[in-house]
């Protein structure tokens, strides 16, 4: 009878394993809607900052934050999606395709190229999380940059170990997959963080563009709310009326709990305000598809 022979741990098996510890972590449900709150929180920020309003006077709930978590994690994951894949089939078929003699030779040329590669990587990511104006254009690169660049070397290692026939010690290497994993959730973390914020304010400026064409929102109060903007008109009531004054040319940004959050139709960054109106009984909002022929009577 044979007796299979069980296969020796080598390097290989090292970031399987470190993988699960790390993926140990980070599996429970509390710490993935925690960081979910966190970048929902950040694109919430932008978004409110491109008006002048911050996010926390709205009263959002925790599934608004969590919606809007989605819009800044997109861009980032698929980068560094993308990149993996690219370099995981770039060697899957380089080594399907060169001799062992040519494949030794790429990887006597390619290891000293990763470790520069990763060394500059993460020295241009930590530049632009000091200098943050520098690559202001382009939120997301500092974070992507320091997890390419991390995850290059201890790559680099491993491909300098196969090439010289050497096996490191697995517990040896496990570690240092693990400590590589850590430090690389930092680079992917803040560049999450950034461009979540980006993508705020990038909705922002769309929303503001937009303004001409949202629907309208006439605002009825029982008392005069100061609401004094370009382009918004102010009607006031007759005493019989039950408010006593109406405001028009206003637009609905959001509304969340029991706030109202308000823009005037003409807004721009330069003078216009902003309005969050408590929702009561005091006060009635009315909406109507733009350009819709209505009264203006109270």
């Amino acid at each position: 009878m044979t007796r299979r022979v069980a296969p020796e741990d080598g390097p290989t098996t090292a970031p399987s394993r470190a993988l699960k510890v790390f993926g140990s972590i980070l599996a429970p449900t509390t710490v993935l809607a925690a960081l979910l709150f966190y970048f929902g929180t950040q694109h919430a920020n932008g978004f409110c900052s491109w008006f002048g309003v911050h996010h926390s006077v709205l009263g959002l709930s925790v599934s608004d934050y969590l919606i809007r978590a989605a819009d800044g994690m997109v861009v980032p994951l698929t980068a560094a999606a993308a990149i993996g894949l690219a370099a995981v089939w770039s060697y899957r078929l380089l080594e399907s395709r060169l001799s062992p003699t040519a494949w030794r030779n790429l990887l006597r040329r390619v290891v000293p190229a990763m470790v520069a590669s990763g060394l500059g990587l993460v020295a241009l990511g930590i530049v632009g999380l000091a200098v943050p104006s520098l690559l202001y254009p382009l939120p997301g690169l500092p974070g992507l940059s320091i997890a390419v660049g991390i995850v290059l070397l201890p790559l680099a290692d491993q491909l300098h170990q196969v090439r010289v026939g050497r096996r490191p010690a697995l517990v040896a290497s496990v570690v240092q997959w693990t400590l590589t994993f850590v430090l690389v959730t930092v680079g992917p973390f803040l560049a999450v963080t950034d461009y979540s914020t980006a993508a705020g304010e990038m909705r922002g400026y769309e929303y503001e563009t937009r303004l001409g064409e949202m629907a309208d929102t006439a605002v009825f109060a029982e008392k005069d709310l100061g609401i004094r903007a370009r382009g918004v008109r102010v009607t006031p009531c007759g005493a019989e009326s039950a408010y006593r004054y109406r405001y028009d040319g206003l637009v609905l940004v959001l509304q969340s709990g029991d706030t109202y959050f308000l823009l005037p139709r003409e807004w721009n960054r330069q003078d216009g305000i902003a309005v969050v109106l408590p929702a009561s009984a005091r006060v009635r909002v009315e909406f109507a598809p733009n350009g819709t022929a209505r009264d203006r009577l109270c």
